[in-house]
């Protein structure tokens, strides 16, 4: 296996690939490919397997709605891993591994609590941060500072790039 922090345009067909593989809907194909297009991404890491593309996370700036900050926080997301390969421990291999190597003072995610806990983020609440309106949405939404006291002083809704809010 090899981690990759540096794909390239290059490997837009197989991140397409990975994410209408991995997940249900091609949403998060879909949100990549206009994030790539745009040139929105802030960072993007894979994990190689004998020349295919097994791993997959991604990271996009988002602000905090109303709130002025030199910080740089990011969204992470989507992350994926191959479904041959889910259950091996890769997509905290990948996470590990790609937190090294981003470059921010705090990351914000939506998604699978025990998972992320595990890496160490905690829910964003903690932090004086939301996501949405939903309370099921705010449950599952989690930050981490990448050094104590990044999010301090910081408070509200967190705001992703657009495209991630489309139908």
């Amino acid at each position: 296996m090899r981690f990759d922090t540096s794909l390239s345009a290059e490997d837009g067909p197989n991140i397409d690939h990975l994410l209408r593989t991995t997940y249900p809907t091609d949403f998060e194909a879909r949100l990549v490919e206009s994030l790539r297009t745009r040139r929105v991404m802030a960072a993007e890491h894979g994990l190689w397997d004998q020349g295919a593309l097994v791993g997959y996370v991604a990271y996009s700036p988002v602000s905090i709605k109303d709130v002025d900050t030199k910080r740089q926080i990011l969204g992470l997301g989507p992350l994926a891993i191959h479904n041959d390969y889910q259950g091996e421990g890769l997509g905290r291999r990948l996470l590990e591994e790609s937190l090294k190597e981003v470059e921010a003072d705090a990351i914000v995610l939506l998604g699978h609590t025990d998972f992320y806990e595990r890496v160490g983020f905690r829910p964003a609440a903690d932090f004086g941060l939301t996501f949405s309106d939903d309370r099921e949405q705010n449950a599952a939404f989690m930050a981490m500072e990448c050094w104590q006291g990044a999010l301090e002083g910081l408070s509200g809704r967190v705001v992703y790039d657009t495209k991630f809010y489309a139908d």
